[in-house]
């Protein structure tokens, strides 16, 4: 089960507002492509941690909308494929901020494509 909220860092929350006013795409939609990139690469958060939480806070209905299931699903076997040893809050909110570093050199939306 995901968690009802889903808390940012405050770097991750700056660069995805960044990012949102390039793409205009939302924050919730770009922090899915953020968690899809960084679980793309496997065992990226081995030593990934969030040392703050002062960012925003998405509920999970607006972070993974009618897709819960699934990003829940993915999220857990990517766990317990790599052995990584943490909560299902905490690790939603590091591949966050993995995957937020991954398209941080994004301009609009066609760099998005190309990522």
């Amino acid at each position: 089960m995901l968690p009802s909220r889903v808390p940012l860092s405050k770097k991750a929350t700056d660069k995805l507002r960044y990012l949102k006013i390039k793409t205009g795409l939302t924050l919730n939609i770009l922090s899915r492509v953020a968690i899809m990139l960084a679980i793309k690469e496997s065992n990226i958060l081995r030593n990934a941690g969030v040392n703050d939480y002062d960012g925003q806070v998405l509920s999970r209905d607006v972070m993974f909308g009618d897709h819960q299931d699934t990003y829940a699903v993915m999220i857990k076997e990517y766990l317990i494929e790599n052995n990584i040893q943490m909560g299902i809050s905490e690790a939603i909110t590091a591949l966050i901020e993995v995957g937020v570093f991954k398209i941080g050199h994004v301009k609009n939306l066609a760099d998005l494509a190309k990522v």
